[in-house]
């Protein structure tokens, strides 16, 4: 696993052994653009709540997103947690704390917006990198999505980026462990992206990446998640309400019964965060 970059400028805010790097959605893009600049071989990752009980559970994907580059606070969970957790007291005061904690990613988002400054909100980043992408003259190669959104978002991101140099894409569904991998590694290789955009999912895209970048002739590599389900226009976003509301989720829960399962997984990731707020104000 390629080694972390040298340490932000401002600290990192620890939620459940998972560092996130506090910058602003305008910061990250600017920064991965100039990583992409760079010498050196870096990786970025933008975890969400859904998914931070499989970091807790499996150390070897919590070291993979602590061992990034950049770890970006994808989703209003994420800044929920870090703001609650960065409260003090007692069991009894965590407790009654909890649902307003909550109430206020609805009633107020700004009041979550502590000690993380900005939600990367996935796609939203996707875009200003793009834009930061096109700015600096750097190449990009897409791996992931199916061949839909592989048409959909390239056809969108060159009409909104004519300058920008995509070199490449290929459909993210293949055998991570055979020899259709290295026929992927040789055809990135071969193209030499500046960036490489990986949409897999969590955490086939976070393993995926770890394993391969040594061994690839790219500057750096971001872990996308669905973002190109979004570019392509295949996925609808949420109205902007909703989206400053916190309620991303609750949108794509009702366009996509299916999630039901996937999102089972966020009062466990409550759970788990209340958890360390009190195991927290013991020690202190």
């Amino acid at each position: 696993m390629p080694p972390r970059g040298p340490e932000p400028e401002v600290p990192a805010v620890d939620v459940l052994g998972v560092r996130f790097d506090n910058l602003t959605r305008a910061q990250a893009a600017k920064a991965i653009a100039e990583l992409a600049q760079s010498k050196r071989q870096a990786y970025i990752v933008k975890p969400y709540s859904e998914f931070m009980p499989r970091a807790v559970k499996d150390g070897a994907v919590r070291e993979i997103l602590n061992g990034a580059d950049l770890c970006l606070a994808d989703g209003a969970g994420i800044l929920w947690a870090a703001h609650y957790l960065s409260l003090r007291g007692g069991a009894v005061r965590a407790m009654w704390q909890l649902p307003l904690s909550l109430a206020s990613l609805v009633l107020k988002p700004s009041a979550v917006r502590q000690p993380l400054k900005e939600n990367m909100a996935g796609v939203d980043l996707t875009w200003e990198l793009l834009a930061q992408l096109e700015a600096v003259g750097a190449s990009g190669y897409i791996l992931g999505g199916t061949e839909e959104e592989l048409r959909g978002a390239r056809r969108r991101i060159e009409a909104r980026f004519p300058r920008l140099r995509i070199v490449g894409a290929r459909r993210g569904y293949f055998d991570v462990g055979g020899a259709e991998n290295e026929a992927v590694v040789a055809e990135i290789n071969a193209f030499s992206p500046q960036a490489l955009l990986v949409a897999m999912g969590f955490p086939l895209q976070e393993r995926w990446i770890a394993k391969n970048l040594p061994r690839l002739n790219v500057n750096v590599a971001v872990a996308e998640g669905g973002s190109l389900s979004f570019i392509s226009g295949v996925t609808r976003r949420s109205p902007a309400w909703m989206r400053r509301a916190g309620l991303e989720w609750l949108f794509r829960l009702m366009r996509q019964p299916w999630r039901l399962r996937r999102q089972l997984a966020l009062p466990v990731f409550v759970s788990l965060v209340v958890g360390e707020r009190i195991q927290r104000d013991r020690k202190s």
